[in-house]
């Protein structure tokens, strides 16, 4: 840490602080809020990732002490800085100290790296921490083979950097696949490396609590996973392609895009001897997952952020490649990256708390606010208040349950309003719609025949065989209570509170 300058340490403040802002503003997202769930019941893996993530909110809220958004998120941003740091130090690493401040400008800059995995809380911000690390090990671990050098303590480190990556989020293991293309296109004698074969082992120790998990579950978590990208009986889908597309050029910045694959095509023109198994390590790295996401989504419907970890590779290359450039011309292109980030967090945050009412056009009173997508981090708090005021003024005290059909928004009702009323969320419905609250269940009270509850949905989310669904559980269910939530004087969305009668089903 000595070898970090001074100015880094501040840029580093300086951003966090930023991040700070943003999420002390802003409500939790669906998968946020959904991933504090798992921070309520500890285990060694979830439905649909391992358990990483839910140690880190579990830390960072104080054992749940900590009630507030930026408590779950302070992970992310803690993770956040960590990664400038690695950043910085694989760009001096590769060249020199000014690539290493390119690549930790254009990371910056990134919407996926500064936002969605450095101030949200995801699988991917913890799991960002590793990656990078595994980046930087591998690099020097090839350089030492090159240079006959004692490489045991790398292998020891990357078999425990890997690891930890693939206990936030399974793409990690894409970080094994790089290892062997590297050694099979480049170094064929990394294959004859006893560390190789014990960083694999531990590798492997790390994540066994997951593989036993899954062994437990029958696979669950790999069976969801497999079904969101089974070519099987899908057809060809363009719609998908443009949104990973779209959504890649968006989320990683439109200009930091556009220099990644300018240094990635440059390479075939020029030629770097000198870096020339640096760049193949990152190209392995990073190349793999984002065409197996680009071929995906012909068929199925993906994620761009899943490429996120990928583009963190380009990234250098395109801070090598600015190196190339006269400083005026890189300064240049490094401040429209900037400008464009600060532009949209700028516009954006005031925009989802002050727009008035909904972007949406839907004007029905069950689904009003229908498509916004602002409405998933705004409206939270103060649907908790609105829920709270209705439950205590409730004369039927015998009610203690919420009936869920979806993991959202049943988790943003556990955190902004169960956590006041004591109310518990029972999941009723297909697990694949549950998730991971088909297991919490079981540590919760259950229904019995002849039971009263509540099911509770915002409008923007109403769904009217979800409602027929839970009607059928029941003997009766009133007419919706109808609440509007307001955002600078208009409804943005409402909340519908039904009450339902008599629970149908017999243990």
């Amino acid at each position: 840490m000595k070898d970090l300058p001074v100015k880094l340490w501040f840029f580093i403040a300086a951003i966090s602080l930023l991040r700070i802002i943003v999420a002390s503003s802003l409500a939790l997202g669906n998968d946020e809020v959904y991933y504090w769930t798992y921070a309520l019941h500890i285990e060694w893996n979830y439905f649909d990732h391992p358990p990483f993530v839910a140690w880190l909110i579990r830390t960072t809220t104080a054992n749940l002490y900590l009630h507030n958004e930026l408590a779950v998120r302070f992970g992310a941003i803690i993770s956040s800085a960590i990664c400038t740091i690695i950043v910085f130090k694989t760009g001096k690493l590769l060249l020199s100290e000014r690539v290493g401040w390119y690549a930790v400008l254009l990371y910056t800059s990134s919407f996926y790296c500064s936002i969605i995995a450095g101030t949200f809380i995801l699988p991917d911000s913890p799991q960002m921490v590793f990656w990078l690390w595994s980046i930087y090990l591998l690099i020097k671990i090839t350089r030492f083979i090159k240079l006959s050098l004692p490489t045991l303590n790398l292998w020891y480190w990357f078999g425990l950097a890997t690891g930890l990556c693939m206990m936030c989020k399974i793409h990690g293991i894409f970080l094994w696949f790089a290892v062997l293309l590297f050694a099979l296109i480049n170094n064929r004698k990394m294959l004859f490396q006893k560390g190789l074969y014990i960083s694999m082992l531990i590798s492997l120790v790390v994540i066994s609590p997951v593989i036993i998990w899954n062994i437990q579950h029958h696979f669950i978590t790999y069976t969801y996973h497999s079904d969101r990208v089974s070519l099987f009986h899908a057809g060809i889908n363009p719609l998908a392609f443009a949104r990973e597309i779209s959504g890649e050029i968006f989320y990683n910045n439109p200009m930091v895009f556009f220099l990644v694959w300018t240094a990635v095509f440059g390479l075939f023109r020029k030629k770097y001897h000198q870096h020339k198994s640096d760049i193949r390590v990152l190209l392995c790295c990073g190349l793999p997952l984002i065409f197996t996401l680009i071929f995906l989504s012909i068929f199925r419907d993906t994620l761009p952020h899943w490429s996120g970890p990928a583009y963190t590779c380009l990234i250098f290359l395109s801070a090598l490649q600015l190196e190339s450039y006269t400083p005026p011309k890189a300064k240049l292109m490094i401040t429209a990256s900037l400008l464009f980030f600060f532009a949209i967090v700028v516009t954006a945050l005031p925009m989802i708390h002050f727009y008035k009412g909904s972007f949406s056009s839907d004007q029905d009173a069950l689904h009003f606010g229908k498509g916004d997508p602002s409405l998933d981090l705004y409206g939270w708090r103060e649907t908790g208040k609105i829920i709270d005021t209705v439950y205590n003024m409730e004369k039927d005290k015998t009610i203690h349950t919420m009936v869920i059909t979806k993991w959202f928004p049943a988790a943003h009702l556990d955190f902004y309003t169960n956590m006041q009323t004591g109310l518990n969320t029972y999941g009723i419905g297909e697990i694949f719609d549950l998730h991971q609250y088909y297991w919490s269940n079981r540590l919760k009270h259950k229904l019995t025949f002849g039971d009263n509850a509540y099911y509770i949905i915002p409008s923007n989310l109403y769904d009217e065989n979800d409602l027929n669904f839970v009607k059928r559980q029941f003997k009766g269910c009133n007419k919706p209570l109808i609440l509007p939530v307001l955002r600078n004087g208009a409804i943005c969305k409402n909340i519908l509170i039904f009450k339902l009668k008599g629970y149908k089903k017999r243990k």
